[in-house]
């Protein structure tokens, strides 16, 4: 079957379609729709997990209900994405999974504000790098949606609000968990470190995915798949193995 035929499905045969001029269109296999219900059903299960421990003290609650709240976006994300929903074809003839983006200019924030409960910093200076995290998946998602040479202006742009993001996090707010010292900022090198190395990740993928072109959309799916499952619930957990002691000062 092809894409057109699959969309028509979805949407409708009365409906016009607009493939810009595919003739063949790069489409999750069924083994990236497995990955995808798999993926959904992790991000449910750390959804629950973290949520009830949210629950057991006001300390914890504080920095474990945003964690639960970014694995319950990502787990809708993907059960939107293995129901055949939140993509769209975009002009270089690829699958595009939108709600991918959807998720991440929600999550990422919400990772944001938790390392910055955790090292202490100010609410402006969490307020700076959620909006840079918006900015910057937003760049991304407009740069998936194009074509040419804006789809690397889009990137360039993208990546200035990344490293904006990522020196901070390894500087100012750095020092700040060292100052606070303690569990708190034993938790916090464990957090940044791990999001520091995974996040440099997604726009390598991005290059050689939404950007050349070179890797299926099937590949995709499992790259993103376990990036996000490291990012995300690995993330969640490391957060919750310090809130039973870290977290009475936040």
């Amino acid at each position: 079957m092809s894409a057109v035929q699959q969309l028509t499905m979805l949407v409708g045969e009365g409906a016009k379609l607009d493939v810009h001029g595919c003739k063949t269109v790069d489409m999750a296999s069924s083994f990236g729709k497995a990955l995808l219900e798999f993926i959904f059903i992790v991000m449910a299960a750390i959804t629950l997990l973290v949520g009830i421990n949210a629950g057991k003290s006001k300390a914890a609650g504080k920095v474990l209900y945003p964690a639960t709240f970014v694995c319950g976006v990502a787990a809708i994300a993907y059960f939107a994405m293995a129901s055949g929903g939140g993509w769209v074809i975009a002009p270089d003839c690829r699958q595009l999974f939108v709600a991918r983006y959807l998720d991440w200019v929600i999550t990422v924030p919400l990772i944001l504000i938790d390392l910055g409960l955790v090292a202490g910093v100010s609410r402006w200076d969490i307020l700076n790098l959620t909006l840079s995290a918006v900015l910057m998946v937003g760049s991304g998602a407009f740069g998936a949606l194009t074509v040419g040479n804006v789809k690397w202006v889009w990137w360039f742009f993208g990546m200035c609000w990344f490293l904006h993001i990522i020196f901070a996090l390894g500087k100012s707010w750095a020092e700040s968990a060292k100052v606070r010292g303690g569990d708190s900022g034993a938790v916090y090198s464990k957090l940044a470190g791990l999001t520091v190395i995974v996040w440099f990740c997604y726009p390598i993928i991005w290059v050689f995915a939404e950007g050349f072109g070179n890797f299926s959309v099937t590949f995709e799916v499992l790259i993103y798949g376990i990036l996000d499952l490291i990012s995300k619930c690995v993330f969640s957990l490391i957060l919750m193995s310090g809130a039973s002691s870290g977290y009475e000062t936040i």
